[in-house]
């Protein structure tokens, strides 16, 4: 996980962060919600948006959980 570094960036409209896996920064929108899936513009990893609180968002590596069939 990782947050972000910066509460807002130059632009208004965006928060800044960080990929946990490239270190690329990211612009996160500020209208974006906890449970959205963004992608790094870096290395293309999807993210989990766990938590917005005062300007900092902290993301985490999106894993899927694949079915169970028994086996």
């Amino acid at each position: 996980m990782t947050e972000s570094t910066n509460p807002k960036s130059q632009e208004a409209n965006v928060f800044k962060a960080k990929c946990p896996d490239c270190d690329a920064e990211l612009e996160i929108p500020t209208d974006t919600e906890e449970g959205e899936i963004v992608s790094c513009s870096g290395c293309g990893l999807e993210l989990e948006v766990k938590t917005i609180k005062d300007g900092h968002v902290d993301l985490q590596e999106l894993t899927i959980e694949g079915e169970d069939w028994g086996e």
